[in-house]
């Protein structure tokens, strides 16, 4: 029977137990530290659903930051799953790491659910103070203390987009899915209105009503997958 160098050498033996405790902090340095970095300052979703086209395509992953800051007119963001399947945090961060490099494709432990994919993602069209109404899918705004209305599109100083409108026929019921037009209202403090850039489809404020800066979990970055709709947010 062959014997290895290690059965009977002291030290070589007390070296390859080194190398593999070495290995294994190794490792655990990088999920460490790939896991902070995707609790404090970046991670990415995937987006199933159509509500946000055309710039931001069903089935495609978009990376966020928890780090809000100031939220402006024209900002996507994530907001807060209502239901979310309960994982422990290092399930969630494998799942998170595993996802990152698989591009959301694959996650060992659960679904999607777990790792936030389940909170809507929207855009912010009206700021708190902001008085609105909406027109042809289209929201017009009048900031506080100004006097004229501008189109969304005119108020977006950091960003462009674009959205998504499908012409109904004239005799279509506006009570069925969402209203392309609501009269005037003004937002109240920590009020935010949020939209899907598909706006005939989108399930957002429209139905929901307004949300507050606690509902929204993350500022959207850039999307980043698939590599042809690469763009900044």
């Amino acid at each position: 029977m062959k014997q290895r160098l290690g059965d009977y050498s002291f030290e070589v033996k007390k070296q390859q137990e080194h190398k593999i405790v070495a290995v294994i902090i190794f490792f655990l340095i990088i999920f460490t530290g790939i896991s902070l970095i995707r609790m404090f300052l970046l991670f990415p979703v995937r987006q199933n659903a159509a509500s946000m086209q055309p710039d931001i395509p069903s089935d495609s992953c978009v990376m966020f930051t928890p780090i809000l800051g100031t939220i402006s007119r024209g900002d996507v963001v994530l907001l807060k799953a209502q239901e979310a399947e309960q994982l422990s945090p290092f399930l969630r961060a494998l799942n998170g790491i595993v996802g990152f490099f698989t591009a959301q494709q694959y996650v060992p432990f659960g679904s999607y659910v777990s790792m936030g994919a389940s909170g809507q993602i929207r855009r912010v069209v009206a700021l708190p103070g902001d008085t609105i109404y909406m027109r042809g899918f289209i929201v017009f705004v009048q900031p506080a203390g100004e006097r004229h209305f501008l189109t969304e599109f005119e108020l977006v100083e950091h960003t462009s987009y674009n959205v998504n409108i499908v012409s109904v026929p004239r005799d279509w019921d506006s009570e069925i899915g969402v209203g392309g037009s609501f009269e005037q209202r003004t937002l109240k403090e920590d009020e935010y209105f949020v939209l899907g850039d598909n706006r005939t489809s989108a399930i957002d404020s429209r139905l929901w009503g307004t949300i507050s800066l606690h509902d929204i979990q993350a500022k959207g970055l850039a999307v980043y997958f698939p590599f042809s709709k690469m763009r900044l947010l």
